[in-house]
């Protein structure tokens, strides 16, 4: 994935910042056969559970009767760490072996190959592979994933070309907590060729109930046509703390992420070395507030948790 910085000249509508936007398959340019037809053809399965909303894929969903225990860290601060990549992308034992036996195989893995393109059926958002139990999450948007059926998700996504190819799920939760704060989502991915996703990309850490006020990064990557000219675009500022409660987390220099980069990360703890960090919220859209321009995003604490906990057991 290649990175491109935020140019504070670019002007975009303030309608289209953060929307998902709609992706049409004629201006796609990528090749997205590895989705099924049985799986897009199937109907999901929604429920209500506790404070989270399920919807679970028949087709590729091991038990269709899942409900997630609901969990809670009575507000204290819990950090999942980044991950290296386990196997190698190639096909067969060879391959993975060589892989572990690389002295990058100790390197945490860089939030710019686990971000990547999110399709829903109907539009494209931005997702990221967050480490989880299951080391099959990915993190969005709520209004990515609410009324959507056929999750695709490209990880390292960039120009169109997917290197490590499209995967698709089994099975999705979202925080039922008034948007924007609960614009929270995570979705779990079936294993593709035998691997997990975590094991193939590696994962981004991700932290609940951390400080709001840490030096953060959203990355997101904004739907334009022709796909061959989609990139990812970052920007990084001192978050404040939203009106909302709880509170959203806002940064006020993000000019540019447009329509598709709705769920990118919001993160924390970036490593210049390495490019790892912290998921601690996801980018949900932008508004004016206090005479100023902000890119807001929901922000993890216990809601986003029991919403996680339950994904990374699904």
């Amino acid at each position: 994935m290649r990175m491109h910085g935020l140019l504070a000249a670019l002007v975009v509508s303030t309608a289209a910042l953060g929307l998902a936007a709609p992706a049409p398959a004629a201006t796609r340019s990528t090749d997205t056969t590895a989705a099924t037809d049985t799986a897009a053809a199937a109907k999901p399965i929604e429920k209500v559970s506790g404070l989270s909303h399920v919807l679970i894929n028949p087709a590729n969903a091991a038990d269709t009767t899942w409900n997630p225990e609901p969990s809670s860290l009575g507000g204290r601060p819990l950090t999942l760490h980044a991950t290296a990549p386990t196997v190698g992308a190639g096909a067969g034992a060879k391959a993975d072996a060589k892989a572990a036996d690389s002295p990058m195989a100790a390197a945490k893995a860089s939030v710019w190959g686990t971000t990547g393109r999110l399709l829903t059926g109907g539009g494209v958002c931005t997702a990221n592979v967050v480490s989880s139990a299951n080391r099959d999450v990915i993190a969005t948007a709520r209004h990515c994933v609410e009324g959507g059926h056929d999750f695709q998700f490209a990880p390292n996504y960039d120009a169109g070309n997917a290197p490590y190819g499209w995967w698709t799920w089994r099975s999705a939760v979202w925080v039922t907590t008034p948007a924007p704060q609960g614009d929270i989502a995570f979705i779990v991915l079936n294993t593709k060729d035998g691997r997990h996703i975590a094991d193939v990309v590696g994962s981004t850490g991700i932290g609940f109930n951390r400080d709001i006020n840490n030096y953060a990064h959203i990355i997101g990557i904004p739907g334009v046509v022709p796909a061959t000219k989609e990139h990812a675009l970052w920007c990084g500022g001192q978050p404040v703390a939203g009106p909302e409660q709880p509170s959203t987390a806002r940064i006020d220099n993000c000019i540019g992420l447009g329509g598709g980069a709705s769920g990118g990360p919001f993160i924390v703890d970036y490593d210049q070395n390495d490019g790892s960090a912290v998921q601690t919220g996801d980018f949900v859209t932008g508004d004016s507030w206090q005479g100023k321009w902000w890119a807001v995003s929901a922000y993890y604490g216990d809601d986003a948790y029991n919403a996680f906990n339950g994904a990374q057991h699904s």
